[in-house]
């Protein structure tokens, strides 16, 4: 691999490479204890990137106000045509890592450490762009938190700003220097099964275990039927099951069982479930597998319960035709080995989507420079290489700014 001096950047180079590692020094992981969230978070990020967006460009910044005391970052000029997106939270640093996380090492051309790669280089990358370029007009950058965590940041964006109507959404939560161009959704579901007791000797009772076993899996039948194309096949997990009686029952403040009657000669009547399934079509939302199961189930003679829905994400998928300028754009940085589009199977839920459903589905993708397979992990890190050509990148795109 060719070795990048830091000693013989550019002056703009070596200023992004600096810029880079004093993001990486600041924490920005959130803590699991509720109590902590309000103490360890992303706002001392937010404190830096707010001083330098207004000393380095000539746009309007702003702060938007979260629960807990946490905040996202607006960034405005003109018109939202082009929205720029970043999130400023990282993971917790990996306990396994070759050298503390939070020194921004340089070894072998490489910047090293949380974020490197997922995703505050994205975020140096852009903003440096965006101050090189200060004829750039109508463009908006959000810059947002909790994406690793509850999607706090992005809720609240499309809370207030889902009357937009940009006409390209960019995020850089990519790798690996290829365009991103959909994901899976991801849906959540915790349920219940209301059967009949019975004596199992003589074929009593509605048994809602097996009932709603037997339901579970024609659902998973019927979902996935869909090929999946272009962004994988619908993925369907049951997390978590629990049988048996009412009597005893036990339930939590949660609406959650905690305990169930387990006499081995009583047809069971409840049973408790979390369903986890990853749609990779638009059409499969959380109402559509409530109403197959609750059909199913009435069929059957059993009563069906929702308890909470946690996460009710649908896919996004933007089709290649509406990004050939940006693909030829991204094409000049690339490999010409490697594909210019990265495989959308291989990729999680990204909330990219949810601003994308909510402004009208406009042409969207993602891009980035950190090596992929790293990040979250122990050896995440970015070529010095790579980061000059995501941003690079960035100031090809604003010349053609939509």
């Amino acid at each position: 691999m060719k070795k990048t001096k830091t000693s013989k950047l550019s002056k703009n180079d070596q200023e992004l490479v600096t810029l880079l590692q004093d993001l990486i020094k600041i924490p920005s992981w959130i803590p699991e204890e509720p109590n902590l969230k309000k103490i360890f978070n992303e706002n001392k990020v937010i404190d830096y990137l707010e001083i330098w967006l207004k000393t380095n460009t000539n746009m309007e910044v702003s702060r938007q106000s979260l629960e807990g005391g946490r905040f996202n970052l607006i960034a405005k000029k003109g018109k939202p045509d082009l929205v720029f997106l970043a999130h400023t939270d990282t993971v917790k640093p990996s306990l396994d890592a070759p050298s503390n996380q939070l020194n921004a090492t340089i070894r072998n051309g490489e910047i090293w450490g949380r974020g490197a790669s997922d995703m505050k280089s994205g975020i140096a990358t852009m903003i440096q762009a965006l101050s090189l370029n200060p004829e750039t007009n109508n463009i908006w950058l959000f810059l947002y938190a909790d994406e690793e965590y509850d999607f706090l940041g992005m809720k609240a964006l499309v809370k207030e700003f889902g009357d937009i109507r940009p006409k390209l959404i960019v995020s850089s939560d990519g790798s690996d220097l290829q365009l991103g161009n959909g994901c899976r959704g991801l849906i959540e579901i915790k349920a219940r099964v209301i059967g009949e007791t019975g004596h199992p000797a003589k074929n009593g009772g509605k048994n809602a275990i097996w009932e709603g076993f037997e339901a579970l899996s024609e659902l998973k039948n019927y979902f996935q039927k869909d090929n999946g194309d272009p962004i994988g096949r619908t993925s369907f997990n049951v997390s978590y099951m629990l049988g048996g009686t009412k009597q005893p029952t036990s339930i939590d403040k949660d609406n959650s069982l905690t305990k169930v009657g387990q006499a081995g000669n009583v047809v069971p009547d409840i049973m408790e479930f979390i369903l986890d399934i990853r749609p990779a079509s638009t059409d499969i939302t959380a109402n559509s597998i409530i109403e197959f199961l609750s059909n199913n189930l009435k069929q059957k003679g059993l009563g069906f319960e929702v308890i909470n829905k946690k996460h009710v994400l649908g896919a996004w998928y933007t089709p290649k035709n509406e990004l050939k300028r940006y693909a030829s754009l991204a094409s000049k940085y690339l490999d010409k080995s490697k594909p210019i589009y990265s495989n959308p199977k291989d990729t999680g839920y990204l909330d990219l989507q949810m601003l994308w459903e909510t402004v009208g589905n406009p042409p969207s993708f993602m891009y980035g420079g950190g090596i992929g397979q790293t990040a979250h992990g122990p050896q995440e890190r970015i070529s010095i290489i790579n980061l000059i050509k995501e941003r690079d990148f960035f100031l090809d795109l604003l010349k053609i700014n939509p």
